[in-house]
């Protein structure tokens, strides 16, 4: 039987005691329990594995984008709650209820047609209801007329076979600190319809209003608290952070396969975008923009080897990149072939400092981290 070393070509190492650090740093932070979102596979950090190690750190409950999501999760063994964040059709309505998944409700429309479905099923659905605050994407419109949007969510509330176990809201620019009126602004309009269904006598058990960056920046909460890219020890704003609270959790790492010594003049890679102004050493690594090492970050990144950073040269092709690793390449600690390569995290550039460099923001990089490339947890 053959076996291919995990830590052959390219892999992602996933720090699961930095990953609990900032888990733990949120809850004591604000005092609420922690909705941790494990959306697209927890930002590419697997969702299944972080999840199942989350539960048993004490997480309240998990949200995700798809019901695809949700399933597999209920699937490899994840028994706490489970909501999904966006919209899922009715005629699914019989494996959220199965499944015992939350889903999300973002018009009146969506929630008469689920509970019609579930009628016919003899079955409840367990719903949060989405109320549009001021982010213009999904939910009860609230950003004025705040009694029609509490008689919206209290015809909803009503309606016999759905179970509403939550209500919430998402904050458009909480992360920009010259947008905190506006972050409240949404927050007084959540407020409003929260209190007019109080008046009614309704009160829904979970409300959420909090994203990564109003936990970082803003006293506004409610029953729970949706902690997402900074779970992953990012910050929302994309902007590096020197000795910040969160953790990184990802490093993204290749091998040298080869060196080379190439004369000066020399061109290299696709688009011949980078020339050799002197006699250079170069390293062939591992990794490519199939791997999530984005062709946007050519000839601007930089890679770590043997604890040195190293300038990223030539187009980054989709399989493998190379460096220009002259520097001390004669010296003891100088590249060769199968020294490992850090590429993002782990004393390489942070997710966000590759964000800035091609003007994204960071849980982007992490998500076009792809699926060739292993997952190795690792502190756990």
């Amino acid at each position: 039987m053959y076996e291919i070393a995990d830590k052959a070509r390219s892999w992602a190492e996933i720090d699961l005691s930095a990953l609990k650090h900032n888990f733990e740093y949120a809850s004591k932070r604000i005092g609420r329990k922690v909705i941790c979102v494990l959306k697209a596979d927890a930002y590419g950090h697997g969702a299944v594995e972080c999840g199942l190690y989350l539960q048993k750190c004490g997480a309240y409950m998990f949200a995700v984008a798809a019901l695809t999501e949700a399933v597999a999760m209920r699937k490899s063994g994840i028994t706490i709650p489970i909501m999904i964040l966006g919209y899922t059709s009715p005629e699914y309505a019989e494996i959220l209820s199965d499944y015992d998944i939350e889903q999300a409700i973002v018009d009146e429309e969506h929630a008469i047609a689920m509970n019609k479905a579930a009628a016919k099923l003899n079955k409840k659905v367990k719903v949060h209801i989405a109320l549009d605050t001021g982010m213009s994407r999904i939910g009860i419109y609230a950003q004025k007329n705040h009694t029609a949007a509490a008689d919206a969510a209290e015809r909803i509330y009503r309606m016999s076979n759905l179970d509403v176990v939550g209500m919430f809201t998402h904050f458009a620019a909480a992360d920009e600190p010259d947008q905190a009126e506006y972050t409240m602004f949404q927050y007084r309009n959540f407020s409003i319809v929260y209190n007019r269904l109080i008046e009614r006598g309704i009160r829904i058990k979970n409300c959420h209003v909090s994203n990564s960056a109003a936990i970082l920046n803003s006293p506004i909460h409610f029953d729970s608290i949706r902690l997402g890219i900074s779970l992953y020890g990012m910050y929302p704003d994309s902007k590096p952070v020197k000795d910040g609270p969160l953790k990184p959790v990802m490093s993204l790492k290749a091998r040298v396969t080869q060196t080379r010594t190439l004369p000066q003049g020399a061109t290299i890679s696709y688009g011949r975008t980078f020339t050799t102004r002197r006699t250079t050493h170069t390293a062939v690594i591992s990794a490519g923009y199939a791997d999530g090492f984005s062709r946007r970050l050519s000839n601007k990144a930089t890679v770590t080897i043997n604890g040195k950073r190293y300038p990223q040269i030539g187009r980054i092709c989709m399989d493998v990149c190379m460096a220009d690793v002259t520097d001390g390449y004669d010296e003891p600690g100088g590249v060769r072939a199968g020294d490992e390569v850090t590429i993002i995290g782990d004393g390489g550039m942070s997710a966000e400092e590759a964000a800035q460099i091609v003007g994204t923001i960071n849980y982007e990089l992490t998500c076009l981290i792809t699926n060739r490339v292993k997952r190795i947890y690792v502190n756990g």
